[in-house]
């Protein structure tokens, strides 16, 4: 017994399967990072002078190869001393990703299904 068996329809089906994931993904990965930036600027542990620090809270994401990474990063140079100095009294960056990221991986699971 014998049959035949053409792989282009399915070869065709999984890259196509492949882009739509990619694009749900970066999707999803631009929400995170939007809603983790959010988040660490209604949230920020200092008190506002000049509100350089607030306003230069950013993030963003990108594709590493085949991850998708999502990025939350201080812009005024002494963002550094918020984060790791005065016993971390004044960090927002790893706070926030331990909130948010559980969250993020959540929702991840729901997308994947």
């Amino acid at each position: 017994m014998s049959f035949k068996f053409d792989a282009n329809k399915l070869i065709k089906g999984l890259a196509e399967r492949e882009i739509k994931s990619k694009a749900a993904l970066g999707l999803y990965a631009d929400t995170v990072a939007k809603k983790m930036e959010t988040h660490a600027k209604s949230n920020k542990p200092w008190v506002d002078r000049t509100g350089r620090a607030k306003q230069s809270l950013n993030s963003s994401w990108k594709w590493v190869g085949d991850v998708v990474r999502v990025e939350l990063s201080h812009g005024v140079h002494y963002g550094i001393y918020l984060e790791f100095c005065n016993e971390k009294k004044y960090a927002i960056i790893k706070p926030t990703i331990d909130i948010i990221s559980p969250q993020a991986i959540r929702g991840l699971n729901k997308i994947l299904k």
